[in-house]
């Protein structure tokens, strides 16, 4: 009995806390079915009628542009992360000189490092990238390899240098080694920096609102930022833009999650 109670209240603790996370959630997916008059109540109640054309709306107002910048953005930083951090990562755990443990030193700090935004646009100025998405696939990438490279040293450092040692015998060094030996073993470490990087990327609001000088170019996070400005009064549209855009990422933790969490825990206890 006392074991069961140990556990009930934690349990019911827990229980009450999710409704913090629980109410705002269900909060917007309500609202985006209501008409403008009910969402203004911003609450829980039902509506009266579903209002599916607010999606409709919404739709309406760029939100296949916006869909498409994400997806592209999204999938070329998560592409150039992994490439960077994984290559980055094989060359300072298998050196492993104290030039490379200071540099990967200085690669972790970028973790905790906030982005600067004026140093960042006066260099893609100068550079001619300022308001490209190739210049914000470049920042972003920089600020995602930190972590990546993190986990992912740790991931290698469990991975014997026998492999390296054999391949080598076998006549295969350099990148043939690390693409056809290393590279494939890595695959519980990459899915889970892959599904980190998407959410990083495709939620991100405060890099691209300095770095895209045109609406054209607007990822979907900067469509609801939009969106509040231009339909503040219309909270009906403002939370259906926000359940689009949360569809894909709540459908990749979902159908992910076990593959994140066993990548990053394998890495952290590996090392």
């Amino acid at each position: 009995m006392k074991r069961t109670g140990k556990k009930l209240i934690p349990e019911v603790v827990l229980w009450l806390l999710s409704i913090f996370i629980i109410y705002p959630l269900l909060m917007i997916l309500l609202t985006s079915f209501k008409s403008k008059g009910e969402a203004s109540y911003l609450n829980i109640n039902l509506p009266t009628i579903y209002h599916f054309e607010n999606y409709k709306k919404v739709i309406e107002k760029g939100f296949f542009r916006s869909l498409g910048n994400s997806i592209m953005v999204t999938a070329a930083c998560m592409l150039l992360t992994i490439a960077c951090a994984s290559l980055l990562g094989f060359i300072i755990v298998r050196r492993d000189t104290r030039g490379c443990r200071i540099f990967y030193r200085i690669i972790t700090l970028g973790i905790i490092a906030p982005f600067a935004a004026l140093p960042t646009i006066r260099i893609l100025k100068i550079m001619s990238l300022y308001g490209t998405r190739v210049g914000l696939c470049l920042v972003t990438t920089a600020l995602n390899i930190p972590y990546t490279t993190m986990i992912i040293s740790s991931y290698l450092k469990s991975i014997p240098r026998e492999l390296d040692e054999a391949a080598v015998i076998d006549g295969t060094s350099g990148m043939t080694l690390f693409r056809r030996i290393i590279f494939p073993l890595l695959k519980p470490v990459l899915a889970a920096g892959l599904v980190v990087n998407f959410m990083w990327t495709w939620n991100a609001v405060e890099v691209p609102v300095y770095l895209l000088n045109s609406s054209y170019k607007w990822t979907l996070p900067l469509s609801i930022y939009n969106f509040v400005g231009q339909y503040s009064s219309y909270w009906n549209l403002v939370c259906a833009d926000i359940v689009l855009l949360s569809i894909p990422v709540i459908l990749l933790y979902v159908f992910c999650q076990k593959l994140m969490i066993g990548g990053m825990i394998s890495g952290a206890v590996k090392a």
